[in-house]
């Protein structure tokens, strides 16, 4: 009985705390919200590739269409190069819809190995996704350590940023 009666009283506290002030913010943003982003995704009717484009956002979608095109040409031995997503921003002025994904992130959704103008494999990259507001995502090859160069020269001025 007294076992019953302890974890009454400490469930009527915790939900007390939970109902109060900072607490009560925090668990409608957080666990709440999570709750009900689960929900939403059971009863989704689309398959698991929509899901993971809702959830996952710009950066999944640009990951996976990116290694469409490079399954689609064939190319065993790809090394992209994204651009800085500071060039995005100051530059092209699209930063808050869309940016690059990074490296790591692109190599866990694709098992490619992407690279940022600021990496030590940047030598290596042998396509560029090139991100605009007219043409949208495009690759294009790199076919010249010269033409790597000048890419890589064009964006000194834009730090890879997150």
């Amino acid at each position: 009985m007294k076992v019953f009666i302890l974890t009454l009283i400490s469930s009527g506290l915790v939900l007390i705390v939970l109902n109060v002030g900072y607490y009560r913010e925090w668990f409608n943003a957080k666990p709440s919200q999570y709750w009900f982003d689960f929900l939403k995704e059971k009863d989704d009717p689309g398959d698991e590739v929509a899901i993971k484009k809702t959830r996952y956002g710009i950066v999944y979608t640009i990951s996976m269409r990116v290694k469409e095109v490079v399954e689609k040409k064939n190319m065993p031995h790809a090394v992209i190069l994204f651009e800085p997503n500071s060039y995005y921003r100051d530059s092209l002025k699209i930063y808050g819809n869309i940016r690059a994904p990074e490296p790591a992130v692109f190599y866990y959704y694709t098992g490619l190995q992407g690279v940022w103008t600021n990496s030590p494999d940047v030598k290596k990259a042998n396509f560029i996704v090139r991100i605009t507001k007219n043409k949208g995502v495009t690759l294009d090859e790199i076919k010249s350590p010269q033409q790597l160069q000048r890419i890589l020269d064009g964006f000194k001025k834009y730090p890879p940023i997150l």
